[in-house]
């Protein structure tokens, strides 16, 4: 009697649960294709609009330790201010800060690389090495920018 109910309930809960089909829906097979994102760009905003595809997040600003914003994929130029001056303050509260992670409306990442801050929004919470990953993107590209105009 024990086999047959729990038979029984085997088969109802593969029906319910759908267990045996583990096939990636049609709607949802395009967006796992991978493509590559080609960076190449001359311009620095356009830079980071490519960059913000790669690494599939909102925003992407980056501020000098004052505040100055040196690009933004955002127009709102007070959103980079308000992240340096809310990472000096936690960095005097609480010193040698690595990262700052902030879940409102999706993930505010706060991060402090050489003598920028970078200011990433995410729907998803993103690990630190992918941070670094977008960090280091974006040095790489300061540095030949950089280099392309002391060699001009």
């Amino acid at each position: 009697m024990n086999r047959i109910f729990a038979s029984m309930l085997t088969k109802l809960s593969n029906k319910v649960l759908n267990l045996e089909d583990l096939r990636t829906p049609k709607e949802l097979e395009p967006l796992l294709e991978y493509r590559a994102v080609n960076l190449c760009s001359k311009n620095l905003d356009d830079f980071l609009l490519k960059l913000r595809k790669k690494h599939l997040v909102n925003h992407i600003i980056i501020t000098d330790l004052e505040g100055i914003v040196i690009a933004s994929t955002e127009k709102d130029l007070k959103e980079g201010f308000k992240s340096a001056a809310m990472y000096n303050y936690i960095n005097t509260e609480i010193k040698d800060l690595s990262i700052i992670l902030i879940e409102s409306k999706g993930w505010n990442i706060i991060f402090k690389y050489s003598d920028k801050v970078y200011f990433i929004k995410a729907n998803g919470s993103l690990s630190r090495t992918e941070v670094y990953a977008i960090v280091n993107d974006l040095e790489n590209y300061l540095k030949v920018i950089k280099w392309n105009l002391w060699v001009k």
